[in-house]
């Protein structure tokens, strides 16, 4: 793209430090690639409507395409306890403690396969994309398109999702970095008040965000769901999801990291977002036969009209090829190809919170290697047996979600059903065990997920056959997120019945027992309720990049609560097909679950820039 000496004031970003972001001044001159070259200041552009459009359609880019954006194909889910993954780039920086105002130890690009120096990671990204919408929002006014052109309907409708894509963003930018300053105009690089930015406190901003997110939704310019038809609609924000972000932020902000005291107003104010969206009785959720669609239907069929409620734009055809498993080794064999890496595998902490059909919880508490826990009474009254048959009589959502030594994941693509076996020296499948050294196609857990990985993707013909017959699309927002959202708010408000209730909407779908009626539950108990509200949030959202920030939130990483985590060893007993599984904490460093992780630091250079927001406690 020829470059244009005007242009610069319109790119500007928000901070110093942001100005030069490539990865945004990209993204920004590509949305305006899709109107002619012949742009050459402001003026002219808000005189051209396919430009303006342009305009708006990089408010988007603070919106990943799909969850392994992260270099190199890596997921926010990858830099949790519910995963490990052995590979280096971010995932190794993350995992071993780089995290620092200079290194922010991920790049958070818009290419997952593309390096640049991670200098800017979140901040940028987010701060970009809120520079983006600031200029779209003032601008908006002085459009001199002829309304047969670009009515005013259109207008509008951009603006009004202009402005809910800025507090998405701000949402982003405190749930990592703490509360910040909403930042509601397009400040040139000549601005004198940097300085003079203070940070706010966490419900200030919150409440700002969902005052933004109000408006909206009382304007109404949005389509509470979009056109089931048109693709290109579907990737825009439905005003189903602006009420959804209302519940979110709300909650965040009446959780322990942001309300130390509790404050039950927080929390009713939170149930009171959620019930909003509920009360409309617009969505419901999938029947739990059919819920693995969710994940891996084609962007044309309409999921939208029963749970989902925004899917990621990319398909991610190469899902299984990043984070798959080599079944063209496995016996017998199941595809005729490999793939590049096994990338996000489930901890054997995430296996743990699936309960055991009757709803009794596993683990009653771990030791600090997590190799040698202490089952919980119930777990063992229910028959649950750690050494010979771990996966008996446990939660349907296992089966679904998690793939164990000798879980049937599905059909190949011609070559049969494919029954995955992960002991020590399976072919192909099998785990590198209690090593950090082993094949970087193999698990070091002894699991794979299954979840969101259609397994036609393995199968006959080549590795661009399986990517062309599969869509594997991540969930931005569900409608069980919105039954999860309130449970938790009512809980927090002490209505602990009604919190139950809704609780049971995600375990009853899964066929577990309604919350009270499970082994040990107790009446009356608030801590009892959070935790198992937090363990269903955990298991029914998992892979759908809830647990970065439910962790941060809930207070649960500090340098108390280092935490750790742990894979499973299957060996085959003799030449029977009977199998023996042992624990054991993975050998690599994982120092990434501690305070200083839990607010990530601002980056140096905007830190000098903005001697008023203090760096988090723990980085001072």
């Amino acid at each position: 793209m020829k470059r244009q000496n005007k242009l610069s004031h319109i790119i500007a970003l928000s901070f110093l430090f942001l100005f030069s972001m490539v990865s945004c001044e990209k993204a920004f001159e590509e949305a305006l690639d899709r109107a002619d070259d012949s742009r050459e200041t402001l003026t002219g552009m808000l005189n051209d409507a396919d430009k303006v459009r342009g305009m708006f359609q990089a408010c988007y880019m603070g919106i990943p395409k799909y969850r392994f954006y992260l270099y190199f194909w890596t997921s926010e889910e990858e830099l949790t306890d519910n995963c490990f993954d052995a590979q280096g780039q971010s995932m190794d920086a993350w995992r071993s403690g780089a995290l620092s105002p200079t290194n922010p130890a991920v790049w958070a690009g818009e290419q997952a396969n593309t390096y640049s120096n991670p200098t800017i990671a979140w901040w940028g990204r987010y701060w970009g994309a809120v520079r983006y919408c600031n200029i779209f929002i003032e601008n908006i006014g002085n459009v001199t398109v002829p309304l047969e052109q670009l009515s005013q309907a259109e207008r509008d409708l951009m603006l009004d999702e202009a402005i809910a894509l800025r507090a998405l963003y701000h949402l982003k930018l405190i749930s990592m970095y703490g509360p910040l300053p909403f930042i509601d105009k397009s400040f040139t690089l000549d601005y004198a008040g940097w300085k003079d930015m203070k940070r706010p406190t966490y419900d200030e901003v919150a409440n700002r965000i969902a005052t933004e997110m109000q408006g909206v939704i009382d304007r109404g310019k949005i389509p509470f769901k979009r056109d089931p038809l048109n693709t290109n609609d579907k990737y825009r924000m439905p005003l189903s999801v602006v009420y959804g972000l209302k519940s979110r932020v709300l909650l965040y902000n009446a959780s322990p990291l942001n309300n130390p005291t509790g404050d039950k107003a927080k929390y009713e104010a939170a149930a009171a977002a959620a019930k909003k969206l509920l009360d409309l009785n617009a969505y419901s959720l999938e029947p739990f036969a059919n819920a693995k669609k969710m994940y891996i239907s084609n962007y044309n069929v309409d999921l939208e009209a029963v749970e989902v409620m925004w899917r990621g734009r990319d398909r991610m055809a190469q899902l299984s090829n990043i984070a798959g498993m080599d079944l063209s080794l496995a016996v017998p064999k199941r595809s005729n190809y490999t793939v590049a890496k096994v990338g996000e595998t489930p901890s054997q902490e995430i296996v743990d919170c699936y309960e055991m059909k009757n709803g009794a919880m596993i683990i009653q508490n771990y030791d600090a290697t997590h190799a040698n826990p202490t089952f919980t009474p119930e777990a063992i009254a229910a028959g649950y047996d750690d050494i010979s048959k771990p996966y008996s009589n446990r939660d349907a959502r296992l089966s679904r979600d998690i793939i164990y030594n000798g879980n049937l994941f599905g059909d190949s693509y011609q070559l049969g059903s494919i029954t995955v076996m992960t002991y020590l020296g399976a072919p192909g499948t099998g785990t590198n065990g209690n090593t950090t050294s082993g094949n970087a196609k193999k698990t070091y857990t002894g699991y794979y997920f299954a979840k969101d990985r259609d397994p036609l993707w393995y199968g006959a013909g080549t590795v661009g056959d399986g990517n062309a017959r599969c869509n594997q699309h991540n969930i931005i927002m569900r409608y069980a997120e919105i039954w999860l959202n309130y449970a938790e708010a009512l809980c927090g408000a002490g209505r602990l019945d009604e919190a139950c209730v809704a609780l049971d909407q995600t375990r009853l779908r899964a066929g577990q027992p309604s919350i009270k009626a499970v082994p040990g539950y107790q009446a009356g108990n608030q801590p009892w309720l959070m935790k198992r509200i937090q363990n269903e949030r955990r298991v029914e959202l998992v892979l759908e990049d809830h647990r970065f920030y439910d962790v941060r939130r809930w207070n649960l990483i500090s340098d108390v609560n280092n935490n750790t985590v742990s894979g499973i060893l299957p060996e085959k007993v003799g030449t029977t097909n009977n199998y023996t599984y042992k624990r054991y904490q993975i050998p690599f460093v994982w120092a990434c679950h501690n305070e200083k992780y839990k607010v990530l630091p601002i980056p140096l250079v905007d830190g000098k820039l903005l001697p008023g927001l203090e760096q988090p406690e723990a980085w001072r």
